[in-house]
């Protein structure tokens, strides 16, 4: 049976080591190894829709309905990935890193801990 008592909602969504359009490797999983691109970001839960190799589908069986002109079969969606199995990929050396931010007169940068490559942000 199902626990009654509601877990508490976090007033402000943490901040995440990744962000939409980066380029990512998965660490663990099937998919282990396979990098792809971030098309969304849900920080409230965690989690990362990952498009590429390293991305993972559900399928859905729909029934056919020829009142409403739908077809029947099967359709694909991506599953979003945990953000703790996917590390950013390192445009110098091409191996996933790890990210420090560093203060700067723009705002905040990431930074890769190893090459020192700084992950600039795009105007939104």
């Amino acid at each position: 049976m199902p626990s009654k008592v509601k877990k508490p909602v976090a007033d402000k969504a943490a901040k995440l080591h990744v962000r939409r359009g980066d380029k990512v490797v998965v660490l663990s999983g099937d998919n282990r190894g396979k990098t792809g691109t971030i098309i969304k970001v849900f920080p409230a839960e965690n989690r990362a829709l990952v498009d590429g190799d390293a991305a993972i589908y559900d399928t859905k069986h729909i029934k056919p309905n020829p009142q409403a002109n739908i077809e029947g079969g099967r359709q694909q969606k991506l599953r979003p990935i945990h953000v703790s199995k996917l590390a950013l990929l390192d445009p110098t050396t091409n191996k996933p890193t790890r990210v420090k931010r560093e203060r700067t007169a723009n705002g905040v940068v990431r930074v890769a801990k190893k090459s020192n490559h700084r992950f600039e942000t795009s105007a939104k």
